[in-house]
């Protein structure tokens, strides 16, 4: 057993002389840890903090309280030079820390937002119709989001005031005006920021706006009437069929690894990757997942409250059911009832997001976890699945988001091409000739006087398309 370097060992009893229900703890604490996947050099650097923490102390572990353990962080800062060894120590209390509250019941302090990061360059009045925005909006969001989306938001909405407020004091929101906003657009354009960017933040000022001139502040109308940035279209990127079974293999090869923490992950990320990629889940429902949610004798899962507060149901593959059913076989005991459990907690986006880099960077390709879900849309539709059915099982509003989420292969393209070409073809109702147009006078001379009144290109696509079905009609 390692010893702990202690300059200061005057109060510092070693573990044998504790008592055996200190002995007994950290005994069961070193096994929470093991459960959570931790390796041996993580067990040694932790022990060596908490022993310390214990050994100085020295208090019954139900008796040490919040007060005592940053007491002992402080300590172990003052008298550690080297950094390697304070990290790992203050590691290690950290995690007893969080031991300690499991086993007493405790939950953990909601992190809260820095409102001062946010906040400073902008005048009193205006900071506090920004945080009563943002509280506004955060009643509608998950209370796992909060913390996140609010400091999304804070950032998204203070970007421009802060810039606005140093070109010109703001006094009253009616000070807002179209022209800071385009002059913060050019600037901002000039440094790369993407219109989608920008549009994001204008949609946040309009949000703040609204909000009170709902409650009667009076705002600068003109600055409700900015359009948005125009971009091209959404073309959301799939992944590759030999990329995806590239990764799936490098996943299979973790969950087959003789060491137990990396074993226990690698079987914990092949069934999310299915998740993901075979019932088109996004990446924080997937984190939300409770395990009362999964009925896997009905192969279905439960999505309460996704994106929009929406809730849905999805359906599972026979090989995401296995993948389940061997994840639920490690997953251990837990405090909480989520579905994926990393180290003792529920996972986060983040997780997520670093495996699937560490396992297409393995394989040389840049993937992330939300292609899975396009790449889900795409699957489907080119197995035939009607695009109503996709929309409903990836939960969207929209059937053209789904479209934008979805490419069809080129070879399933060029095979619903001629199947239908092949139907065209063989109908004798439609001529294309077009001297058997010219035999319809009255219809010709109303198409004529119909486009003479086109304006719009809009309207010129509408003719078109009536023009084309007069004709078909008239040939049927």
């Amino acid at each position: 057993m390692i010893v702990p370097e202690v300059n200061d060992v005057v109060d510092y009893i070693p573990i044998r002389f504790w008592s055996s229900a200190n002995q007994a703890c950290y005994g069961r604490f070193r096994q929470w840890l093991i459960d959570g996947g931790y390796g041996d050099s993580a067990l040694k650097i932790y022990g060596c903090g908490v022993r310390l923490t214990m050994g100085r102390l020295q208090k019954p572990y139900l008796q040490i309280s919040e007060q005592d353990l940053t007491r002992m962080e402080q300590f172990i800062r003052d008298h550690y030079e080297r950094e390697g060894t304070c990290s790992g120590y203050l590691k290690g209390v950290a995690k007893f820390r969080e031991y300690l509250r499991q086993i007493k019941g405790l939950d953990k302090p909601p992190k809260q937002v820095n409102w001062e990061h946010y906040l400073t360059g902008l005048p009193d009045w205006l900071a506090g119709f920004v945080t009563q925005n943002v509280v506004h909006m955060s009643r509608n969001w998950l209370p796992e989001e909060k913390y996140v989306r609010s400091m999304n938001a804070a950032g998204r909405i203070t970007r421009f005031l802060r810039w606005a407020n140093e070109h010109q004091p703001l006094h009253s929101l009616e000070d807002l005006t179209p022209e800071l906003w385009y002059g913060y657009v050019d600037e901002r354009l000039a440094a790369g920021i993407k219109p989608i960017s920008l549009n994001g933040e204008l949609s946040r000022q309009f949000g703040l706006l609204y909000h009170f001139q709902a409650l009667g502040e009076p705002v600068n109308r003109r600055f409700l009437l900015i359009e948005k940035l125009k971009r091209g279209p959404t073309l959301h990127k799939d992944v590759p069929a030999e990329q995806l079974r590239a990764i799936y293999r490098a996943i299979l090869v973790d969950s087959r690894r003789d060491h137990v923490g990396v074993r226990r992950m690698g079987i914990m990320d092949r069934a999310w990757f299915l998740l993901m990629l075979q019932s088109g889940l996004r990446v924080g429902e997937v984190g939300r997942i409770r395990l009362y949610e999964l009925d896997l004798s009905e192969q279905r899962l439960r999505i309460e409250q996704s994106e929009g507060l929406k809730n849905r149901i999805v359906f599972l593959s026979d090989l995401t059911v296995e993948a389940l059913q061997a994840y639920l076989a490690v997953r251990g005991p837990t405090q909480y009832d989520h579905l994926f459990i990393y180290r003792h907690r529920p996972f986060t986006k983040t997780y997520c997001i670093q495996r699937m880099r560490t396992y297409s960077k393995r394989c040389g390709y840049k993937v992330t976890p939300h292609q899975l879900r396009h790449s889900c849309a795409t699957l489907l539709l080119n197995a035939g699945a009607p695009v109503v059915t996709v929309k409903t099982l990836l939960g969207h509003k929209q059937v053209d988001t789904t479209l934008t989420y979805a490419r069809l292969y080129d070879q399933t393209m060029a095979g619903h091409y001629y199947r239908a070409m092949g139907q065209i073809e063989g109908r004798p109702s439609l001529d294309l000739d077009e001297a058997a147009m010219a035999d319809e006078p009255e219809i010709q001379e109303l198409l004529t006087r119909l486009e003479q009144y086109v304006r719009t290109p809009e309207q010129q696509c509408l003719v078109g398309q009536l023009k084309e079905q007069l004709l078909l009609t008239v040939n049927c």
